[in-house]
């Protein structure tokens, strides 16, 4: 049996900690201003972004939680620790996303055009929202890496900011050419965009709790690299899954030609040093003299 571990670098923990707490803060802020706007000056499209931003909220927080317990090793029964937390709170982000459309459409059709709009204050809104969602949405990405909960984060806020652009063209269009139709229509446009967000995020989730092969991993190319191996007459059992959006595992069974046991630990460490420059971070290789029943 070998086990070899190989990571690319510690994530920035802190400097994640520290992008969350701040993005989490200013979007509840943003939030209150834009529930508020969207009531005072009747942009239904201000509305539908609040909708978004509460879903922000609450994925910002899904987020900082997840980062801080996935950080813990948690019960010894958990023997990888509580890494998937973080896929967890990806999939609730998702689900809000989803949710968060539906009332957008909902509420679309519901008021149509009969509303008054105070395309001013819409515009200052949506100024607002595209510094704050932009500059949280920079900062996270800098940190982020391959951790799939703040990538969920990362995603919601850049739809945030594109919907916030949204309002900003709403406000304009009453302002200039005294038009509010184009508000509900750019409503519908963010909830198409979230529902887009949603689905990607989703299915992402979906992959690593089943544990599929993650993408861009080929089976059956790297069961034939490790039997092309001089000292290698056969691959079986081999498994491939994400632990954590950023953590790569593979098991398999090798039958090799080397009849010692010194020898055959030597080419399992080469095997599984082989398999971390196609980005398997975490690798068990099970080596066998004769064949598996």
């Amino acid at each position: 049996m070998s086990h070899v571990g190989h990571t690319h670098g510690p994530p920035d923990v802190e400097g994640r900690r520290g992008a969350l707490t701040l993005a989490l803060g200013a979007n509840s802020v943003l939030l209150v201003v834009q529930v508020v706007g969207g009531i005072v000056f009747g942009s239904l499209a201000l509305l539908a972004d609040s909708v978004h931003q509460f879903s922000d909220v609450l994925a910002l927080a899904i987020a900082l939680v997840s980062a801080r317990v996935a950080a813990q090793s948690g019960p010894a029964k958990w023997t990888y620790g509580l890494r998937r937390v973080e896929v967890l709170g990806a999939a609730v982000s998702g689900g809000l996303l989803l949710a968060g459309a539906a009332v957008v459409v909902l509420e679309a059709f519901r008021r149509g055009d009969s509303t008054e709009l105070m395309g001013g204050g819409v515009i200052a809104l949506g100024l607002v929202g595209i510094a704050v969602n932009g500059i949280s949405a920079y900062r996270l990405s800098r940190v982020a890496g391959g951790n799939l909960n703040l990538r969920s984060a990362v995603v919601h806020l850049v739809a945030d900011t594109a919907g916030s652009v949204g309002v900003l063209i709403a406000g304009l269009a009453e302002v200039v050419a005294g038009v509010t139709w184009v508000d509900t229509a750019i409503a519908l446009l963010i909830a198409a965009m979230v529902v887009w967000s949603a689905v990607r995020l989703l299915h992402e989730a979906w992959v690593i709790l089943l544990e599929a092969a993650p993408e861009g991993i080929d089976l059956d190319e790297l069961a034939e690299m490790l039997a092309q191996h001089e000292d290698v007459s056969d691959v079986h059992h081999l498994h491939v899954w994400s632990i954590d959006s950023e953590t790569v595992a593979l098991t398999a069974h090798v039958k090799v030609e080397r009849e010692d046991l010194h020898g055959a630990q030597e080419l399992a460490d080469e095997l599984a040093h082989m398999l971390v420059e196609h980005g398997i971070a975490h690798t068990t290789l099970q080596v066998e003299c004769h064949e598996c029943h």
